[in-house]
């Protein structure tokens, strides 16, 4: 038992490694401080061939998020599955502490509710920063939740967090009939009339290994760049 507490340690550790390096790496790639785009034709260009690049990198790569107040500065990727991403990088190797990425049931060209998911970790790394938004004062001056994705730079208002389980009523997805996205955002605490609803999950940690952290927002702006150049 003592041995392999030893191996699991020394591989997290250079999981961890090679966790930040990737990151470090990808940070580059995705250019200058992206909280302050100004929309003109040369942005456009560069945003556009980025986009290009991650996905040379990795097929799957489908966004990048950033957050307000956060270390959450990461590209989502979106498999198959939800569990391929769980334990591989973005460069698509082994490592413990994954890559966000999106439910693989989000496809389409529009999609009412996005759910992303990420890791927590005792280094702060991956989506532990959702866990900050528990503080309300914390949530009241951090509030934006930015993505870039297809082309778009889209953002959500947080307007909900909450320290739940995997049966959280957050995780629903099955809009089949008229109204009931509009249902499912005033069960969340959102306005009926909301456009679209993103939503974060991280696991705990501790405890139960159903409990979650989930961050929500809504709709507040979308800019599609193929209109701007």
């Amino acid at each position: 038992m003592l041995v392999f507490s030893f191996v699991f340690l020394y591989t997290q550790m250079f999981d961890l490694r090679d966790s930040r390096r990737e990151h470090s790496f990808l940070l580059g790639l995705s250019g200058a401080n992206r909280a302050n785009i100004n929309i003109d034709d040369d942005v456009i260009r560069q945003l556009s061939a980025f986009d290009l690049e991650m996905r040379q990198i990795n097929p799957d790569y489908i966004a990048w998020i950033t957050i307000d107040g956060t270390a959450i500065d990461y590209p989502v990727v979106r498999g198959f599955d939800n569990e391929r991403y769980l334990d591989t990088s973005f460069f698509g190797e082994h490592n413990v502490f994954g890559t966000p990425f999106m439910d693989y049931r989000n496809r389409g060209a529009f999609v009412p509710h996005i759910i992303i998911y990420g890791h927590h970790t005792r280094h702060g790394n991956k989506f532990s920063d959702l866990h900050k938004f528990l503080d309300e004062r914390f949530l009241a001056e951090n509030n934006t939740i930015t993505l870039m994705i297809n082309n778009r730079i889209v953002e959500y208002e947080i307007f909900s967090a909450r320290l739940t389980d995997i049966h959280d009523p957050a995780y629903y997805l099955n809009f089949n009939y008229d109204g009931s996205f509009a249902a499912f955002a005033k069960r969340n605490g959102a306005s009926p009339d909301a456009e679209q609803i993103i939503t974060l999950s991280t696991c705990v940690t501790r405890g139960d290994d159903n409990e979650r952290v989930i961050v929500q927002g809504v709709l507040r702006q979308n800019i599609d760049l193929s209109y701007e150049s």
